[in-house]
């Protein structure tokens, strides 16, 4: 798990901490649905992309750093489903778990001097946590807390690589996006209780983008400048002017955007 994730934990735990003697079910529930049991269901879709743009740096046979175009595209989905006991409480185990997903990207190397130009490209396709990996702190989770007039709903869960690598061809790498939004996949809404009462049935949307997933980390970013820094999409800063003289690098462009959205579910067994 990214560490930075261990942030946003902490922020939520008031949200996310089990209720007094609540127990975690289990990853199987043999038993029917009794009434009255909660059935809640996190679920949704995100996407967005990673590129960034360096110019060839030097003319001719004094070519010092090939033009470089990076692009990346990423798409997933997920539904992770959870039965609780009507007064709440924590279930670290879904009852049942389907997710995929697909990053792709691209890599393009002009010729500079003696270096042949070259495309490549890589995919790496998403999958949902298995239950032997439970022991990952962003295994799908869901806590229900009933407090006053409200319940209150925080939900946890992330996509995983299909493969160990990914594929590509040629000298593609398929570089880490600043944010991997996929893989810390969390929210928390709040309902009427009122509400859950005269309809049993109550479906809550949420959307993440600029805020982030994590305190202090947007899920989107650019820069361009001479400057720019492709690993973060930030503009760095110099603190000694360079000499004069000095050749100006051509300035890189980069940028990234993640989003997701979707619905959390929360069904009252009749």
């Amino acid at each position: 798990m990214p560490p930075k994730l261990v942030g946003l934990l902490a922020i939520s735990a008031t949200l996310m901490a089990p209720l007094p003697g609540a127990l975690a079910a289990s990853h199987t529930r043999a038993a029917p649905l009794a009434k009255g049991d909660l059935v809640i269901t996190f679920s949704g879709y995100g996407g967005g992309g990673y590129r960034f743009h360096t110019p060839t740096q030097g003319i001719g046979t004094a070519c010092r750093v090939a033009d470089t175009t990076y692009s990346e595209t990423d798409a997933y989905h997920w539904s992770f489903r959870f039965v609780l006991p009507p007064t709440g409480g924590s279930s670290d185990s879904p009852l049942s778990a389907t997710a995929a997903g697909q990053l792709s990207s691209s890599l393009q190397l002009l010729q500079c001097a003696g270096t042949a130009a070259a495309t490549s490209t890589c995919t790496q396709a998403l999958r949902a946590p298995f239950p032997a990996e439970s022991t990952d702190l962003t295994y799908p989770g869901v806590t229900v807390g009933l407090v006053g007039r409200s319940v209150s709903i925080g939900a946890v869960g992330e996509l995983l690589p299909a493969t160990p690598q990914p594929l590509c061809d040629g000298i593609g790498v398929l570089l880490p996006n600043p944010v991997e939004a996929f893989a810390q996949l969390q929210t928390s809404v709040a309902i009427p209780r009122a509400q859950l009462a005269a309809t049993g049935d109550v479906i809550k949307r949420f959307t993440i983008a600029d805020a982030g997933l994590y305190a202090g980390v947007s899920l989107s970013g650019s820069c361009n400048s001479a400057t720019c820094d492709t690993q973060t999409c930030a503009d760095a800063t110099t603190a000694v002017s360079p000499p004069a003289g000095t050749p100006v690098a051509p300035p890189s462009s980069c940028s990234f955007d993640e989003t997701y959205s979707g619905t959390i579910e929360v069904r009252v067994v009749k």
